[in-house]
């Protein structure tokens, strides 16, 4: 498989996929392990509802084979309560906490603000303002709005990853703002729940610009076994190409 090519889900811990994903008898503290004998990347997201502790982060880093990868959900603090304002140091103490812990196999931040979040030119400076302009972070609309020619270009200039998502109900196009490629796949029509088909992992695996050096491709439809399964499911398409 192509080593630019990152195929995981959001997060790993799930009691449904006892027995099932993890073999029996698989303690849950070794589930982590397990996850990156199969895929070499997870988000993180967990991080979204508490900030992480450095003894865990480090524990995750020495579980984890060389070339694995995380990506990190911002604190909803940031995106959620705060929605970006004012949030900068903030945000630059989290990002310092999770680089120290997982070091090198830190490979993005995932900032998801909410549906209530719309496009406007002052909620656009915000984001210019308070996220910094790096590839590594990433940036998730959950509001139609975003998806608009403006945004794509001030992406564009400062480097910010733009999220590309299949949700149920949001028609989005896929829009391209540096070398990273970003994509998370929620379940559609039923959020968390619907398997895609192989021809919808098709289609999704042929959308990627043929420009991105650098792939990364989420399962969020974890709530029972298709979030894994899509994720296999697409590391065979990928092997075939």
């Amino acid at each position: 498989m192509n080593k630019e090519l990152y195929i995981g889900c959001s997060g790993y811990y799930y009691p449904a996929w006892k027995n099932k994903f993890y073999p029996e008898g698989l303690k849950p503290k070794d589930w982590l392990e397990y996850f990156s004998s199969v895929f070499n990347t997870v988000e993180l997201n967990g991080t979204f509802y508490r900030t992480p502790k450095l003894a865990d982060l480090q524990k995750y880093y020495d579980k984890t084979p060389a070339d694995f990868k995380f990506s990190v959900k911002m604190s909803k603090q940031v995106t959620h309560i705060l929605k970006l304002k004012e949030s900068s140091a903030l945000i630059n103490e989290f990002q310092d906490l999770v680089r120290e812990g997982l070091k090198e196999k830190c490979m993005h931040f995932l900032f998801q603000l909410p549906p209530s979040f719309h496009y406007s030119e002052e909620n656009l400076d915000r984001v210019l303002t308070m996220i910094p302009h790096r590839p590594e972070n990433v940036i998730e609309f959950r509001h139609i709005s975003w998806w608009n020619d403006i945004v794509r270009e001030k992406l564009t200039e400062t480097g910010i990853t733009f999220c590309n998502v299949d949700f149920p109900g949001l028609e989005t196009f896929f829009m391209h703002t540096n070398e990273h490629f970003y994509l998370r796949l929620h379940g559609n029509p039923v959020l968390f729940k619907s398997a895609y088909s192989t021809e919808d992992l098709e289609e999704f695996y042929r959308a990627i610009p043929e420009t991105a050096l650098h792939k990364c491709i989420y399962f969020n439809n974890t709530y029972y076994e298709a979030g894994y399964e899509n994720g296999m499911q697409l590391q065979q398409i990928a092997a075939r190409r």
